[in-house]
C-alpha cells in the first residue's frame, strides 16, 4: 500500500514536470573532464524517478530478509494458537457429549499455546474423574495450581465440587472448610458447603451454617426454610426422643428460644414425642405453643394426642372455634378429641362439617370407623368407599367438596339418617 502511495505521488510529480517543460523543456548538463553530458530535464526527472524506485525495492528487499525470521516466529505463533483453540472447542464437544477419553486428550494438547490454560486443565481433571481416573484429576488440578495460583480459589472449589460429586464427602468438607477460612463471603463455598453437611447428616454444622446462607442469599427464601427445617428436624429426632427416654428432651432445650416458637419446629418436635408415646409432653407443649398462637398444622397435631386432659383439650380447642370454624384441621381434631371421649354423635358431626370443608381424606376412614362402633355399617361402608375415592385423587380437593345444600338419605337399622355426603364424579 505505501509503494502504491509513493509511485502515484512520484507520477503526479512527473506528470506536472511534464506539462511544466512543455514550453520550455530545459536542460542539465554534467560536467566532469573530460566528459560533458546534456540531459532535458524530463528525462533527468525520470531517471531520479526510476532510481528513486529501484532503491526503494532493494532496500524493503533487504530488510525483508532480516524481518523474516520474526514474521515466521509470529506465522508460528498465530499457527499455533489456532491449533490450540480447535484442541479446547473439540476438548469441550467431547466434554458435552460424554466422550470423556478424547476430551481428556484434546483438552491438554497445545496448552503452552492456550490463552485460558487453566479451563483446560479444570475440564482435563473432569473428563479423567469421569473415567474413574482420580490420580490424573489431582495431577491436573495440581497442576493448575502451580501455573494459575492467582485462581486457587477457583481451582480448589473445583476440586471440592469434584469430590463430592464422586462421594469423597470427608475429603470436600475439608477442602470447603479451609476455602472458608480465605473467602467467608463466597456464595459458591457456602452452598456446596450445606449440600456436604446435609449430605453427612451433620446437622449442627448445617444450623451453624444458616446465619451465613441468610446473609449472603446463598439459597431462596424457601429453599433456605426447607433446609433449615430440615436441621432443626434430625436434631429434634435425636436419641434422647427415643422411647424409652424419660428425662425432658436435650436436643429442645438446646435450641434457640426463638425456633421454639417457630410452629414448624414445633410440630417437628411434637411428631416426635408422639412417636415416643409421650402424650402428655406432647398435649403440654401444643397447648402452649396454640395459646401463644393458632396454627392448622398444630391444630392437627393436637386431635392426635389422646392425654389424660381430654376435658382440657375439647375446651381448648372449642375456643378457636369462633375465629376458625371453617378450619378442617380444627374440625378434624374436635372430631377425635369427642370420639376419644365417648361423644359419639358431637364426633360424627365435627367429622362431617370436616369433609364438608374439604377436610384431610383420613376423616373418611376415621368416621367409617366410627359408625361401625355405633353400629351403622351401611353407612360405615359407604364413607369407607368415598375415602378410598378420595384418596385417589391425589391433591385434588375439588372432588371430595360438598355441593352446597344437597342432601343424601341412607337406611339404617330401619331408620332415615340424614347425612351431607360429598359428590365423588
Amino acid at each position: 500500500m505505501k509503494l502504491f502511495v509513493t509511485v502515484i505521488i512520484a507520477l503526479a510529480i512527473a506528470v506536472g514536470l511534464a506539462m511544466a517543460s512543455i514550453n520550455d523543456p530545459g536542460y542539465i548538463v554534467l560536467s566532469r573532464e573530460p566528459y560533458v553530458v546534456r540531459l532535458p530535464l524530463l528525462m533527468f526527472v525520470l531517471i531520479l524517478f526510476l532510481g528513486f524506485i529501484l532503491l526503494y525495492l532493494l532496500l524493503n528487499f533487504i530488510a525483508g530478509i532480516f524481518r523474516a525470521p520474526k514474521r515466521y516466529e509470529k506465522w508460528r505463533a498465530r499457527s499455533n494458537e489456532n491449533a490450540a483453540q480447535k484442541y479446547t472447542m473439540s476438548g469441550y464437544a467431547g466434554l458435552i457429549e460424554g466422550n470423556w477419553a478424547r476430551a481428556e486428550e484434546s483438552l491438554l494438547k497445545k496448552l503452552e499455546h492456550n490463552k485460558a490454560p487453566l479451563m483446560n486443565y479444570l475440564g482435563a481433571a473432569y473428563a479423567a474423574q469421569q473415567q474413574g481416573q482420580m490420580a490424573r484429576r489431582e495431577q491436573y488440578l495440581d497442576e493448575a495450581l502451580e501455573k494459575h495460583g492467582g485462581h486457587k480459589l477457583a481451582i480448589n472449589l473445583t476440586r471440592a465440587r469434584l469430590m463430592f460429586q464422586v462421594g469423597e464427602i470427608p475429603e470436600a468438607r475439608n477442602y470447603l472448610e479451609n476455602l472458608r477460612k480465605s473467602a467467608a463471603k463466597n456464595v459458591s463455598v457456602i452452598r456446596l458447603l450445606a449440600d456436604v453437611y446435609q449430605e453427612l447428616g451433620d446437622w449442627p454444622s448445617l444450623v451453624a451454617l444458616v446465619p451465613a446462607m441468610k446473609k449472603l442469599g446463598a439459597f431462596s427464601e424457601d429453599e433456605l426454610q426447607h433446609r433449615e427445617k430440615l436441621a432443626y428436624d434430625n436434631i429434634i429426632s435425636a436419641p434422647a426422643l427415643l422411647p424409652g427416654e424419660s428425662a425432658p428432651p436435650a436436643t429442645w432445650k438446646s435450641l434457640p428460644s426463638a425456633k421454639k416458637k417457630d410452629p414448624r419446629m414445633v410440630a417437628s418436635y411434637i411428631n416426635q414425642l408422639i412417636r415416643a408415646g409421650k402424650l402428655k409432653e406432647a398435649e403440654k407443649g401444643l397447648r402452649t405453643a396454640l395459646n401463644r398462637k393458632f396454627d392448622s398444622e398444630l391444630i392437627y397435631l393436637y386431635g392426635k394426642v389422646k392425654s389424660p386432659f381430654l376435658e382440657y383439650q375439647i375446651q381448648l380447642a372449642e375456643s378457636f372455634i369462633g375465629k376458625h370454624q371453617d378450619d378442617p384441621d380444627l374440625l378434624l381434631t374436635l372430631a377425635r378429641l369427642y370420639r376419644y371421649n365417648r361423644e359419639y354423635e358431637k364426633s360424627k358431626e365435627f367429622y362431617k362439617q370436616c369433609i364438608a370443608a374439604g377436610g384431610r381424606d383420613e376423616a373418611y376412614m376415621d368416621l367409617a370407623w366410627l359408625l361401625e362402633q355405633m353400629g351403622q355399617t351401611e353407612s360405615a361402608l359407604f364413607f369407607i368407599k368415598q375415602g378410598m375415592a378420595a384418596t385417589s385423587q391425589t391433591n385434588n380437593r375439588t372432588a371430595n367438596k360438598v355441593t352446597e345444600g344437597e342432601m343424601v338419605v341412607l337406611k339404617d337399622g330401619g331408620q332415615d339418617i340424614k347425612q351431607v355426603m360429598p359428590v365423588v364424579p
